[in-house]
């Protein structure tokens, strides 16, 4: 049989010890190790079990990779919900920016969007009734502004001329109707009050004057009465 240099046989030993040498090399070990005290030594070495600071290295480089692996899981659903918060955020701005564009009077209306009529009660108040021309119904409001003539009255509906949120009409609006029997201090205090803006502005008082507006008809003045 073969004898085998001692350092080749320690390098054979883990094979040897785990059962995964050939035939000839573990007979080639075997018949060295019947001489060799230092190799044997070496092969009872590796059935001894781990010395106390090894298995406590052991048992810490497994608990830091425990701890990596919950840090990672929990970075994992940070980012999740950083995802979701961020997308929703992002929803819900943009719902609030269509709900802004398309339901918010924010601009002028053009007076060519809905007819007016001014008039005079006999309790000598104004009435003003306007109704939009087909297909410019919009949601919109009464806004005011002072101009270098006076205190204006005018309509305002939003950026976006478009129905939404809005599934049976009933809320759409088509026209409205304001009465005044009185005017505040402010617009007063501006010397006329109109309604509209610009060269259509429709003049409703002015100071040391009287405004010549039609007299209101029969229905009008019924729907101005007070309830009885």
């Amino acid at each position: 049989m073969d004898h085998l240099d001692h350092d080749i046989v320690q390098d054979l030993l883990p094979l040897y010890h785990d059962g995964v040498c050939s035939e000839k090399s573990r007979a080639a070990v075997e018949e060295h190790l019947k001489t060799c005290e230092d190799c044997r030594a070496a092969l009872a070495a590796m059935d001894a079990p781990l010395p106390e600071a090894k298995r406590e290295v052991a048992a810490d480089d497994a608990a830091a990779v425990q701890k990596i692996s919950e840090e990672w899981k929990k970075t994992k659903w940070k980012a999740r919900l950083k995802g979701a918060a961020i997308a929703a955020a992002v929803c819900a701005v943009l719902v609030f920016g269509i709900w802004v564009l398309t339901s918010e009077p924010i601009i002028p209306m053009d007076s060519q969007d809905y007819t007016v009529d001014v008039y005079r009660l006999k309790n000598g108040g104004v009435g003003i009734d306007w109704a939009f021309r087909e297909g410019r119904e919009v949601w919109y409001a009464v806004s005011w502004k002072i101009e270098e003539d006076g205190y204006h009255y005018y309509l305002e509906r939003p950026l976006i001329r478009v129905e939404l949120f809005n599934f049976d009409n009933k809320n759409y609006n088509r026209g409205g109707s304001a009465m005044f029997e009185s005017w505040s201090d402010a617009a007063m205090e501006t010397g006329a009050i109109y309604f509209g803006l610009g060269k259509d502005s429709i003049l409703l008082w002015k100071e040391g004057e009287e405004v010549d507006l039609p007299a209101a008809t029969a229905v009008q003045e019924e729907a101005w009465a007070p309830a009885e």
